[in-house]
């Protein structure tokens, strides 16, 4: 496989919205809109580079920021679901509502996705590294699809019932005292 065969591809169209209509006179904006905008820039002019160094560069700011703003979101839902939690320990906070987990439990689509960005960004960060035909270039594109098409509500506070997904867990620390 040449270089250039892992770039010959067609991300699906995201059609999703940044803004919308809200109540009365005010409108929604969707969380984390500088790095939407910036994963939707470089996702929309895939195929259109000069060369495949630009495309390249181009799934790297599209990995790059469609972590950003995942990691925006699991944050915000972290933080409600640790408020609910009866306990003030961080380590247990972590253990029981840490972004991983909310990714993985809410979103386990979006888990998996997220893979083939970070292998993407750790790859092309080590200078060590050569060549690139091995990545998921394609996957990169599937999981900013799959954030900001198929997961747009979230961006707008709307996640999926998190009810019984969350049991309190007890960190190391707090294990070993009791």
């Amino acid at each position: 496989m040449s270089t250039n065969d892992f770039l010959k591809f067609v991300p699906k169209p995201i059609d999703a919205v940044g803004i919308r209509a809200g109540e009365g006179p005010n409108v929604q904006v969707a969380l984390a809109i500088i790095q939407r905008t910036t994963a939707l820039r470089a996702y929309s002019s895939f195929g259109k580079g000069r060369d495949w160094m630009e495309e390249l560069s181009k799934a790297y700011v599209v990995a790059l920021a469609t972590r950003s703003a995942d990691t925006v979101v699991m944050k915000l839902i972290q933080e409600d679901l640790a408020a609910k939690l009866s306990t003030d320990c961080r380590g247990c906070k972590e253990a029981s509502v840490g972004v991983n987990i909310i990714r993985e439990r809410l979103f386990p689509t979006l888990k998996v996705l997220r893979e083939h960005a970070n292998e993407l960004v750790h790859h092309l960060d080590d200078p060590k590294n050569k060549g690139v035909a091995g990545l998921n270039i394609e996957g990169v594109f599937a999981y900013c699809h799959h954030f900001f098409q198929e997961n747009a509500e979230a961006l707008f506070g709307v996640i999926p019932n998190p009810n019984g997904l969350f049991p309190e867990v007890k960190c190391k620390k707090c294990s070993a005292s009791s």
